[in-house]
């Protein structure tokens, strides 16, 4: 599907008002439909004047709330502050922190700012977490934060390698798709990566902690120098690099409790970098669609 590049004067030209904002969210949630019943699947609807945000089945007579079961549930916020954090953190390589959503949208609360661009990134991280990584991965460890504040979190990052051919018919590789774990790094920690994230019958490239795998083809290096490990795992010790660049220089650092998500919006980005004009209206979907979370679940 092919995607026109919003520039920021293109995107608050076209959505200006909650009305177009709220259309944009109804086609996400409904993958580019303007409406599909959830239980008879008829496209039929009837749109209440006075509840613009419902939309009632011509069929069943079913009504659908547009904030009902995603991440904008009982949020006061209106949608077009909604489209436009989104569109926000969607813009650049290194993201935007809460304060300058904050700033940037002239918002009354910074509280409000932060719940949002959390919940952002959480609808990132579910949406990624519905795919698995194949073929050959690089797998590795890092430690993020500072051991001294007692605020470092050991991650697990998994990096798929890409193989294809220039314009010159000569071989290359590049990164894939990336994916992230939270848990301490232990054997039993990346069986679980393993399982969850990774396609059997994959092959890991490692660094020699991690011998033996179910379900993949372990490859290691042990007692190599740096630069014979950086040749070895190049995709994900960049990763690793770039990941701590964005928390450090947009962020400023992050708390542990709250680093799978901040790594998330990363990867989100990551993830999608060969294809940035797609980049709104998949954060757009994914915010769409993404199992509801508290707020007492983003502060915990």
């Amino acid at each position: 599907m092919a995607y026109d590049r919003l520039t920021v004067a293109k995107f608050f030209r076209v959505i200006d008002t909650e009305e177009k904002a709220r259309d944009l969210v109804w086609r996400a949630r409904f993958g580019g439909k303007d409406f599909v019943c959830p239980h008879c699947r008829r496209e039929k609807f009837w749109q209440h004047k006075g509840r613009p945000e419902v939309r009632e089945c011509v069929h069943c007579e079913r009504q659908i709330r547009l904030r009902a079961d995603t991440i904008f549930r009982r949020s006061k916020v209106s949608m077009l502050v909604w489209v436009r954090a989104i569109f926000l953190a969607t813009q650049g390589k290194r993201g935007i922190a809460a304060l300058e959503v904050y700033r940037q949208l002239e918002m009354r609360s910074y509280g409000t700012a932060w719940t949002m661009m959390q919940k952002i990134r959480e609808a990132m991280r579910q949406r990624d977490g519905r795919y698995k990584l194949k073929g050959i991965i690089e797998l590795d460890g890092a430690s993020f934060g500072r051991r001294k504040t007692e605020n470092q979190r050991e991650i697990l990052v998994a990096v798929e390698t890409k193989k294809w051919v220039d314009e010159k018919g000569r071989p290359k590789q590049r990164a894939g798709f990336a994916k992230t774990m939270p848990p301490t790094i232990t054997k039993v920690y990346a069986q679980e990566f393993v399982t969850a994230a990774i396609e059997p019958g994959s092959t890991l490239h490692t660094d020699g902690a991690y011998h033996k795998l179910d379900g993949v083809e372990v490859m290691s290096r042990k007692n190599a120098d740096c630069d014979t490990m950086n040749q070895w795992l190049p995709w994900v010790h960049r990763f690793i690099s770039n990941a701590k660049a964005f928390l450090i220089g947009t962020h400023h650092g992050v708390e542990a409790k709250h680093l799978e998500r901040y790594l998330a919006e990363y990867t989100f980005r990551f993830n999608r970098r060969h294809d940035p004009n797609s980049m709104f209206a998949r954060a757009v979907s994914a915010c769409a669609i993404a199992t509801p979370i508290t707020v007492h679940a983003l502060s915990s």
